[in-house]
This record gives structure tokens, sequence and C-alpha cells, in this order.
């Protein structure tokens, strides 16, 4: 059968065919009618027909399709060189603190604390100065690391993929990955660090220890851990203390008064995707408009009274209790980013490190804290239903 076969599509070869129709019609020379029925005698066949049922069964071979553990062996295999990263976090507060280089293993800066009162006196009386009270404070320097390797046998397999172009490069996308796992690292530490008593960061359940991390937002405003930078209990509500409470309109307006009575102004309220939600509700049904706003890296996003506001996967969407935390549920953040800094010895940077086998191993490595000069300018919501 399978020189039959080649018969005939030799035979097809040698002449030139042309869908017409209903039929199929074939040209040779200068004249035009049916060789099918030729054609398929000169294959060994009694009828076209004979012969068409023939080509079918060729095509649907084994070879041409693909069963469960076993590759097709006429196809090749084509992989889509785009990688969805279904882990994917955006870490937008890592570039809306301003990142500021520092001098030194630790990151120091005053405050003042008391400002004494000017006097009036009368005519020529004796001038005596008034002292003013000031307080350095010191926060520092931790290392964050994020370590990589592509072997030799890795490098060589898909070295022909890049050359027809395309393909991932594995060193390339090694360097992404382990970037992309610092800065989520860093954004995690930003919000919920703590150098006293450790946290979990929310992209793998991952334990850092407290002796490692630095100190985030709500560890150094509301001194949760006693972190000693000027926070207080003061600077944050759980308004769920006596009863399950949502997010209102009045509880915002509470914390963004709260934080200019104390003298900042706050410029940036960050909270998790569920109040972000309920908080555009609430100003659609309450307010009656939704204003939007631009912020930097072309974010666009709703604001309350000119505040912009941004969600974080960061943030647990978890129903907020007495007890929760911004880690463990539902939390809103009104920040002042004037007093907010990312301290930096050393931002990232790639080094390759000591080859000791038959692979590229790497690291990268960042050098900051994050200090908040002043705390109190600053308020956070905690324990929302």
């Amino acid at each position: 059968m399978e020189g039959k076969q080649l018969q005939l599509h030799k035979a097809y070869t040698d002449v030139l065919c042309q869908e017409q129709g209903d039929g199929l019609i074939v040209t040779k020379g200068l004249s035009n009618y049916d060789l099918r029925v030729d054609i398929a005698k000169e294959a060994g066949y009694t009828s076209f027909k004979d012969a068409y049922i023939d080509i079918r069964k060729a095509l649907s071979t084994t070879l041409s399709t693909y069963s469960a553990g076993t590759l097709p062996v006429l196809i090749p295999v084509y992989v889509d060189p785009e990688i969805v990263d279904l882990t994917r976090r955006a870490t937008p507060l890592v570039e809306l603190i301003p990142r500021v280089t520092n001098y030194g293993k630790t990151a120091d800066y005053n405050q003042i604390t008391a400002i004494a009162t000017a006097q009036p006196l009368t005519e020529d009386a004796p001038l005596s100065e008034q002292n003013d009270s000031l307080t350095r404070m010191s926060v520092s320097m931790k290392y964050l690391y994020s370590i990589g390797r592509v072997t030799g046998p890795m490098f060589s397999a898909s070295k022909q993929y890049l050359s027809s172009g395309g393909y991932v490069d594995a060193l390339s996308y090694e360097v992404k990955n382990k970037t992309l796992a610092l800065k989520r690292l860093e954004e995690a530490m930003l919000l919920l660090g703590n150098s006293v008593a450790g946290f979990t960061e929310p992209v793998n359940s991952t334990v850092i220890a407290a002796n490692v991390g630095f100190d985030g937002l709500w560890a150094i405003i509301s001194d949760i851990s006693s972190i000693g930078l000027g926070g207080s209990a003061n600077y944050y509500t759980n308004i769920s203390a006596s009863a399950s409470t949502p997010i209102s309109i009045g509880a915002i307006r509470t914390a963004i008064r709260t934080c200019r009575t104390a003298g900042g102004e706050p410029n940036l309220i960050v909270t998790d995707y569920s109040t972000y939600d309920a908080i555009k509700a609430l100003i659609q049904d309450q307010l009656r408009y939704v204003s939007q706003t631009n912020i930097a890296w072309g974010i666009t996003t709703v604001s309350f009274e000119g505040i912009p506001i941004i969600a974080s996967r960061f943030l647990s969407t978890t129903t907020g209790t007495s007890a929760t935390t911004p880690a463990t549920g539902k939390s809103l953040f009104v920040l002042d980013t004037n007093v907010i800094e990312m301290r930096v010895l050393q931002d990232v940077s790639y080094e390759e490190l000591a080859k000791v086998n038959d692979s590229v191993k790497f690291m990268l490595k960042c050098y900051e804290a994050l200090v908040v000069k002043a705390p109190q300018f600053n308020n956070i919501i905690t324990g929302i239903y």
C-alpha cells in the first residue's frame, strides 16, 4: 500500500491541480480535462474513490495526533515565549515612597519635640533664651537578598531557540524573577515589617524573623510592638473594638483630621482591595460623584477629598475584628509621604557569585530601611468589618 501511495503522490506532483466548482480539473498542456481516474490507475487503483480513501487514511495516522504522555512524531512542539505570572502583585508603594541616599549603616535624623513659647516682656526687661527640645532618632539598615542560578545545560538547551528568535533567555528570565521577588519583599516589609515581633509576608506566607527585617508603616506609626520610633496607639483606631463596623465616610474624615490636627498634610491613602471597593460605593452613594486623579508613574485612581486612594494586595481583605492587624484584617492607611523616606545605602544591584559548579549563580542585593520622621502626621484604621 505504501508503494501505491508514493506513486499517487508522484503523479499529483507531475501535474498542476486546480479546484473548480465541485470537481477537480487537472490541467496538462493546453487541454483541460479530468485526469483523476488516470492518475488513480497509474498509482495502481481501480478508481479515484479508492485512491481518495487511501489518502485520507495516510493523513490520519497516529504520527500527526497527540495522546497523553506521547509527543507527536511529525509535528514539533511550539511553546509560547510569553510566560504568564500567576503570582503577580503590583508594588506601588516601592515607587511612591521617596528613596533617599543614606550614608552609614544607620539612618539618623532629628525631631523637634517642643518649641518653647515666646514671651511678652516689659520694657527693658532681662532677656533669657527659650530652649527647644530635640531628640535624635536612629534606624539600622537592613539587608535584602534574592539568589538565582542557571545551569550550563539550561544555557545549551535554550541556545538554539534563542538563535531562532523570540524565546526566553534563561539568565535574563531568572534575573527578572529574582528582582520581582526582592521588590515584593520590600513592599511587604514597607507595610507590615516588624523588627521586634517579626511578620509573615503575604506572597508565600514566609515568616520573616524579627532581627533581619526593617520596621514598616504599621509598626512605626502604631508602635504596636514598642518599636520606639515615635509612634503611638493614639495614631491608629480599631473601629471594631466594640462592634462590627464597616468603613464609613466619617471614619476616613476623622483619620484625615487627626493627621492634620497633629501637623501633617496627608497626601495618600492606602487600603486593601475590599475596603477600596467599599469606599468607591460610599463615594457614589453619599457624595454622588467619584473623583479621579493621576499620581506618579501614570497611575489613575479615585480620590477622597483630593487625596488619592490606592489598593494593595499586600494588605488583608479578611473581615476585621478588635484583634486584627493590617496583616490579618482590613485596614486603611492615611499617609503624609513628605515625612516618609526609604533610606537607601545600596540600591538593587546584580553580582555574580563564585563559580564552583556548571552554572551561573548570582545575587541581587539591597541595603535599606524605612524612616517615618513624624509618625503623628499619619493615621491608620484597623478592624474594618
